[in-house]
C-alpha cells in the first residue's frame, strides 16, 4: 500500500514516500520499509556527517551508516556506523562495543536476539546479543542463519585457508568453500543443510552429512514437513534435481 523512492532535484537528494517529499539531503541510501509497512528507515548524509532518518526523525550524526535492519516485528532497528575508524552496531538508538569492522546484522525470528560478524585486529567472530563468541579468520558476509525456533544459529568460518560451518558454536568439517546462501535450516529447526566444496567438486552436507559430488549446486531448500531435501546440481553442463 506504500511506494517509495529516492529522487534528485538541483543536486540534493530526497525520498519521497506516497507522493510526499521528504528532506533534502547531500547523499541518501535506499529506503526500507518495516516488515509491517508501518515505518520507513533510510541512511542520509549532509556535509560529512551520516545517520539515520527513522519514521521522519534523524539518529545520531556519524561519520557512516550502513546496512539498516528492521527485527521481523517491526520494532527494533539496528544499524552499523562508523566514528573516528571504530565500527560498533546501534540498536534501538544505543551504541554497541566498538570494533575494528562490523558486517550481515540479522534478527532472529523472535525478535528477541541480534548477531552480527565483527572483528577485532585480524580477527573475525559473531556477536551475539552483545556476547563475543570464538575467534576465526575470517566470517563469510551474509552466512549468519538464525532457525526457525529461534534457538539455533549457524554461519560460515575460514580458519587456515579451510572454511567450515559453525552450528550452536560447534564446527564442522573443513572443506575449500562454503556455497554463499546456502546455508538454510528445516522448518522444524532440527536440520542444517548447505554446499561445500572440495577440490573442483560440489555437494550438499546434511545433518553433517556428504551427499554426491557434482560440478556445481544451487542452494538446497527442505519440504515444509522437513522431512525432505531437493536442490538443482550441475553435471557436464547439464542440470536436473536431486531430491533426498
Amino acid at each position: 500500500n506504500h511506494l517509495a523512492y529516492i529522487a534528485v532535484e538541483s543536486n540534493k537528494l530526497f525520498v519521497v514516500v506516497n507522493g510526499k517529499e521528504e528532506k533534502l539531503y547531500d547523499g541518501l541510501g535506499l529506503p526500507i520499509f518495516s516488515p509491517d509497512s508501518k515505518r520507513l528507515a533510510y541512511p542520509a548524509i549532509i556535509g560529512s556527517k551520516a545517520f539515520a532518518v527513522i519514521d521522519g526523525k534523524e539518529e545520531k550524526q556519524y561519520d557512516k551508516v550502513v546496512d539498516l535492519t528492521f527485527s521481523p516485528d517491526s520494532t527494533h532497528l539496528a544499524y552499523a556506523a562508523v566514528k573516528d575508524k571504530r565500527w560498533f552496531v546501534v540498536l534501538d538508538g544505543k551504541e554497541e562495543k566498538q570494533y575494528d569492522g562490523a558486517v550481515s546484522l540479522i534478527f532472529s525470528p523472535d525478535n528477541n536476539r541480534l548477531a552480527y560478524g565483527a572483528f577485532l585486529g585480524k580477527m573475525w567472530f559473531v556477536v551475539t546479543n552483545s556476547e563475543e563468541g570464538k575467534q576465526y579468520d575470517g566470517i563469510m558476509e551474509k552466512s549468519l542463519v538464525f532457525s526457525p525456533d529461534s534457538k539455533r544459529l549457524a554461519f560460515a568460518s575460514v580458519a587456515s585457508n579451510r572454511w567450515f560451518v559453525v552450528v550452536d558454536g560447534e564446527e564442522g568439517n573443513k572443506y575449500d568453500a562454503i556455497g554463499g546462501g546456502s546455508l538454510i535450516f528445516s522448518p522444524d529447526s532440527k536440520r542444517l543443510a548447505y554446499g561445500a566444496k572440495l577440490g573442483n567438486k560440489w555437494f550438499v552436507v546434511v545433518d553433517g552429512k556428504e551427499g554426491k559430488q557434482y560440478d556445481e549446486l544451487f542452494p538446497p531448500i527442505f519440504s515444509s514437513d522437513s522431512n525432505h531435501l531437493a536442490y538443482i546440481a550441475v553435471e557436464s553442463n547439464k542440470l536436473f534435481v536431486v531430491v533426498n
